[in-house]
């Protein structure tokens, strides 16, 4: 049974707009309109939006998950070892991101502790505009 946007959106729970944004962008297609030209999507439609929306939430951008999408066309067989390579990548993506977050709050703390509580009398002056932040290392 064909859908319109509205109804589909509402099935689906994605905005109205994300939607046409994906048919814009190629992740899903309608292959029909109504005389009005109204955009109507089918079951299979529906199912590949539903598909995008929770690989969104897996935190895949949408040209991962465009390659995903090619993956799952073949079937389970092809999707399951295509989004087990995704979520290794991400998840070493984040372990980085952690690591690079620790070492910026080691940071922070460690320039923190050498700051006071009341700043320097001689702590301003230094140009045109205040020189507080003069000793902030580089990264």
């Amino acid at each position: 049974m064909a859908a319109t946007v509205k109804q589909i959106a509402d099935r689906v729970g994605l905005p109205s707009r994300t939607i046409r944004y994906y048919d814009r962008i190629g992740l899903v297609a309608a292959h029909e309109r109504t005389e009005a030209g109204y955009r109507l999507y089918s079951d299979a439609d529906e199912g590949r939006l539903r598909f995008i929306k929770q690989a969104k939430r897996l935190g895949l951008s949408l040209d991962e998950i465009r390659g995903l999408l090619v993956a799952a066309e073949s079937g389970c067989g092809e999707t399951v070892p295509e989004l087990a390579r995704l979520l290794d990548r991400k998840i070493a993506q984040i372990d980085a991101r952690i690591s690079e977050l620790a070492a910026f709050r080691d940071q922070l703390s460690s320039y923190a502790a050498g700051k006071t509580a009341f700043p320097n009398p001689g702590c301003c002056g230094h140009g045109s505009f205040c020189g507080c932040l003069d000793d902030v290392p580089e990264p």
